[in-house]
């Protein structure tokens, strides 16, 4: 997600903002979150936000069948009432997947009494946080956002960046994650680790493993560890 100032609730439809977003990942295992809509967009939200650890509160008077197994499985906590201001005490972040121009602002105008980050869904000015296109290769995760412009041009964009990235990019992620913890013995300088890592990615150490030669990879970075710590 991307985080956005918290005075943006009087932009137009589909225009970026003043400013640029600040582009984040957010970690909300164990963290309060509610969600605002039982359909729709609330089905798909509500699984990537159990899925990313929160604890969820849903707030509808009517639910998915999908969201309300979720419910009877204790994995959300659901609120058979429509919104009310006191939902958000507490909060870390809040999404509403309502329509409603009057619910959406009532929401917008609660959240910013509370400092609560907000996104809402297909209603970029009363966003705080934007919710973006994504692609997944786990534990790989690219986010593209247009700040709100068009969701259409993000969608099309993951579509042809999912086309690129290849299925490999997650197991590839694990093998560096593995080495770069065994390598970090030797390479006590943070700048000296970025440098190390960069001259082997520019090197082709990623497009090596990628082509199944794992074993020519490991090669490449056991050579130029030698040739590092034999300067130093």
């Amino acid at each position: 997600m991307a985080a956005t100032d918290g005075t943006n609730e009087e932009r137009e439809e589909g225009d970026g903002g003043n400013f640029p977003a600040l582009p984040l990942f957010l970690r909300l295992e164990g963290l309060p979150v509610l969600l605002i809509g039982g359909f729709g967009e609330a089905v798909i939200k509500g699984r990537w936000l159990i899925e990313a650890g929160a604890k969820l509160t849903l707030t509808a008077e009517r639910l998915h069948p999908d969201l309300r197994a979720l419910a009877e499985q204790g994995r959300l906590r659901w609120l058979a009432e429509p919104f009310a201001p006191h939902h958000l005490e507490g909060q870390w972040l809040a999404v509403c997947a309502e329509e409603g121009e009057a619910l959406r602002r009532a929401v917008a105008e609660a959240a910013r009494q509370r400092r609560v980050w907000l996104n809402v869904v297909d209603g970029p000015r009363y966003c705080t946080v934007e919710w973006p296109a994504v692609i997944r290769r786990p534990p790989v995760m690219a986010a593209i956002s247009t700040g709100g412009t068009s969701p259409a041009l993000a969608s099309y964009l993951r579509r042809r960046l999912e086309g690129v990235l290849p299925e490999e990019i997650g197991p590839l992620a694990r093998w560096l994650g593995r080495w770069r913890r065994e390598t970090r013995e030797f390479l006590v300088n943070p700048a000296q680790r970025a440098r190390f890592w960069r001259d082997l990615m520019d090197q082709g150490l990623a497009e090596r493993y990628l082509s199944g030669d794992a074993a020519g990879a490991e090669a490449m970075i056991r050579q130029a560890l030698i040739s590092t710590t034999s300067r130093t």
